[in-house]
């Protein structure tokens, strides 16, 4: 047997969101892969290194809070000889820009990205050194990587137009048969409030704001349930104060950093998206999976995921008025909710299920190694 190609990925790991979440997933089906051996350095000692270690993988841990970039891009080189690695897999603007310098280095001859989302803040020459980082990933990966991977089609078309032929589709995913066999919805009793949650950072492009406001409307239309926030961040402080001012501290529970996530998600009768922005959120793949009725802004991959609204509901007008409007249309029809939950099952299944998208992965590496 020829020895197996070692592909290394390049990732910061110092959260445990979606792209971390994918990184794993992706780590873990290819494990087995006796054609590939995978290895990664993480920038961030956290859930990501741990979890990757615990699948006896080479993992090693390059701490950014001590070492600059240099050290940093000479700790990715001598990995990348040591381990014989043939490809370089790189996640998020920093790890593009060190991973691929150092893969040069090292005379790795393939390197490529996986870009997870659009960009959470916009780029200016009012600040020019995050205008630069940008200029110098693109033309990184634009002139030193083979592969740009786009987890969703809205990432497709926009990607291609920065790195022409070099894009390529493969959607985020998960084990859907897995997920459900391990944690099936909870039934509510009967009576009970409904239990509307969001999932995600604390940051201003999750609109956590919009949550809370939402909450407040449907509460003050007279139905009975209650906001459940599973996730911590930097505006955790300010989004509690939010909720006293609008009557809500005990009608909205913050359930801070939960890992997994899916314990809380089986109690909930639906889950609202109110980003600004997303590439392909994991957290709507997986209430899909577990046949929670989905109500998201009509933004970036979420309408791919909600197959344009036959899988869940889609919300153009990102008000908290419109959100209101639709959960609790949504929520009364018990008849549309089942067969919206029968079709998002087929759909997490057969486009973002785990076998189809880790082929995509295994040709992505075998197709680029022979370029």
């Amino acid at each position: 047997m020829s020895n197996p190609t070692v592909v290394t990925h390049v990732v910061s790991g110092d959260i445990w969101a979606g792209a971390e979440v994918q990184v794993f997933n992706l780590f873990k089906a290819l494990s087995a892969t006796q054609d590939l051996r995978l290895t990664a350095v993480v920038f961030n000692e956290g859930i990501l290194s741990e979890k990757l270690q615990s699948l006896g993988l080479t993992v090693e841990i390059a701490e950014e809070s001590r070492h600059g970039a240099l050290t940093l891009v000479n700790i990715v080189r001598i990995h990348c000889r040591r381990e014989g690695t043939s490809i370089l897999h790189t996640h998020g603007f920093k790890e593009n820009i060190l991973g691929v310098i150092a893969k040069d280095l090292a005379g790795v001859p393939c390197s490529v990205r996986t870009v997870h989302g659009n960009p959470e803040t916009e780029f200016s020459f009012k600040s020019p050194h995050k205008w630069l980082v940008r200029l110098l990933d693109l033309l990184l990966g634009r002139f030193r990587q083979q592969a740009v991977v786009a987890v969703s089609s809205q990432l497709e078309v926009r990607l291609e137009k920065l790195f022409p032929g070099k894009v390529r589709k493969i959607f985020n995913f998960i084990d859907v048969a897995g997920l459900r066999q391990q944690w099936p919805r909870s039934t509510a009793a009967k009576g009970a409030p409904y239990r509307i949650g969001i999932v995600g950072r604390l940051v201003p492009v999750k609109r956590i704001d919009l949550f809370i406001r939402t909450i407040s409307i449907l509460k003050q239309q007279g139905l009975p349930c209650t906001g459940v926030v599973i996730g911590s961040g930097p505006l955790e402080l300010q989004m509690r104060a939010l909720a006293s001012s609008l009557g809500l501290a005990d009608d909205i529970e913050f359930k801070g950093f939960v890992n997994p996530a899916y314990e809380e998600l089986s109690k909930l009768d639906a889950v609202l998206m109110t980003s600004d922005h997303e590439g392909l959120p994991m957290t709507l793949l997986e209430a899909l999976a577990m046949e929670i009725p989905v109500i998201a802004h009509r933004v970036g991959g979420i309408p791919e995921v909600l197959a344009n609204g036959d899988c869940g509901w889609l919300v153009v007008e990102q008000t908290p008025e419109a959100y209101a409007e639709i959960t609790a249309r949504a929520l009364g029809a018990e008849s549309e909710q089942s067969e919206k939950s029968r079709r998002g099952v087929c759909h997490a299944q057969k486009t973002f299920g785990l076998q189809a998208n880790t082929k995509k992965y295994e040709e992505l590496y075998t197709r680029n190694l022979r370029k």
